[in-house]
């Protein structure tokens, strides 16, 4: 996985071989996300230390952050290393083409809190952040049971589903379209473009496009009339500062729409791929000995669905030994690896733990840019019901046949894109006593509830009357 000792296209002249700078830079491409990752990372950290020289697709040239120590530094308040892709020299000289299937996860866009630092990262974070503590877990959580009702009864008669293509992908994204206010019909056609936008494939710019294009419906929408969405609060709720133009909450919902669907997807099929090829684990849940939130916590662990996070811009020339071996000139672009550093054995104190006991990771990032607290509750809730429904209605799992298990994604999202089992239908959700709020889980009218309270549109009417 290495190539010769040449420079990464674009990159200061290599020292010679030999020096204790030297460092050939190991290939990373989206091919190398799919197979089993097991010891990878300790392997590169033993070659290189906890920041590795990579060339990732297309030959641009990067640093993978893989160091415990090192991703907590790199992304420490007021450290010199920015995330505003700006600053990239490799895209300043001209050097990486539009083409670039990553390009749109690196790209500088106006409104997303990815790019942004200080004050202006403050202003929208804020926001976003107090929008979605006001959504209801409670409601939340029987809102996903719902979905997740509906989802399992198109299958159980079967025996068989995919649990990517018929549960998990669906799932979250139609919580999330609830929490943004867009409607059913337009989640389907943002489900296969946040994927393909994921993925970095040939289509991602296509798909960027799209999604762009159906959230500023929304959000011109929600502009004129406010509802008890996300949406609405980003446009009319109290922010410090100037009020968020349209392209920034339109922005602002990408990114959640994102980060919801897409990681929480992975994080779905993920878990329940440790648990049907994983028999002793699945035992260790029905003998009462691992609960759900510990399986899931395991998962992200070590063997999380986003495994590097585009990027980080050096804003001076970074002399080795400061943050690893090698010396790292100002504007690079560095990427975090979430998986990696939280494999790292100075993890925790220097230890892992037991298996499912340690709960140390970087699936949520870290520093100032760490997923809200706030979206990690929701993500928490969506996942653990998703596991849970699946579980109680879908008995006797089994992998369906030697080929049941794919993977897909890419540098930046290692997903399964397949995952077929068989199983035995423990009956309809109407069978059981479970209603919400007097209403059967399978009753169509919870399409339209609200996962925000009442009070939510009082405020963003009190707020718009001052």
């Amino acid at each position: 996985m290495t190539r010769p000792n040449d420079a990464p296209t674009g990159g200061p002249p290599l020292p010679p071989a030999g020096c204790p700078a030297h460092a050939a830079p190991v290939r990373l491409a989206s091919g190398d996300m799919l197979g089993d990752l097991s010891g990878l990372y300790e392997k590169w950290r033993t070659a290189h230390g906890p920041v590795v020289p990579i060339e990732l697709d297309g030959g641009v040239p990067a640093w993978l952050v893989i160091g415990h120590n090192a991703l907590r530094e790199v992304c420490r308040p007021h450290a010199p290393f920015s995330s505003d892709s700006r600053q990239w020299n490799e895209l300043r000289a001209g050097r990486v083409s539009d083409e670039w299937p990553l390009l749109p996860q690196i790209a500088y866009q106006e409104g997303n809190t990815r790019f942004l630092s200080g004050t202006a990262h403050k202003r929208l974070r804020s926001l976003l952040s107090s929008g979605l503590n006001q959504a209801d877990g409670v409601m939340t959580r029987r809102y996903a049971e719902w979905v997740a009702d509906r989802l399992i009864g198109r299958v159980a008669q079967s025996g068989r589903a995919d649990v990517v293509s018929d549960y998990a992908a669906p799932l979250p994204l139609l919580v999330m379209l609830r929490l943004l206010g867009l409607a059913h019909e337009t989640g389907e056609q943002l489900l296969p473009a946040i994927f393909r936008l994921l993925e970095g494939g040939a289509e991602a710019r296509s798909a960027h496009e799209e999604i762009n294009t159906i959230l500023g419906r929304l959000v011109t929408a929600r502009r004129a009339a406010p509802e008890r969405d996300l949406v609405s609060w980003l446009l009319h709720g109290p922010v410090e500062g100037e009020p968020l133009s349209d392209l920034e909450v339109r922005n602002l919902s990408w990114l959640t729409v994102m980060a919801g669907a897409g990681g929480t997807t992975g994080w779905i099929s993920n878990v329940m791929e440790q648990l049907v090829r994983g028999q002793e684990l699945h035992s260790l849940y029905l003998a009462g000995k691992a609960t759900i939130p510990e399986i899931m916590n395991a998962t992200h662990r070590l063997n999380p669905a986003v495994q590097n996070v585009m990027g980080r811009f050096p804003l001076r020339d970074v002399p080795a030994g400061e943050l690893g071996r090698y010396p790292i000139p100002a504007g690079a672009l560095m990427v975090l690896g979430l998986a990696g550093a939280s494999a790292d054995p100075q993890a925790n104190g220097g230890g892992h733990g037991s298996h499912l006991g340690n709960e140390y990771h970087f699936a949520f990032g870290a520093g100032a840019h760490e997923c809200p607290t706030a979206a990690q509750r929701l993500a928490n809730i969506i996942t653990e019901t998703a596991v849970d429904r699946f579980l109680y209605r879908c008995r006797s799992l089994g992998l369906e046949d030697g080929q049941a298990v794919q993977w897909g994604g890419s540098v930046i999202l290692r997903q399964l894109s397949s995952l077929r089992v068989r199983f035995t239908s423990a009956g309809r959700a109407e069978e059981r006593n479970d209603t919400v709020s007097g209403t059967a889980l399978g009753d169509s009218s919870r399409s339209s509830h609200s996962l925000f309270p009442p009070s939510m549109l009082t405020a963003l009417t009190a707020h718009a009357s001052r």
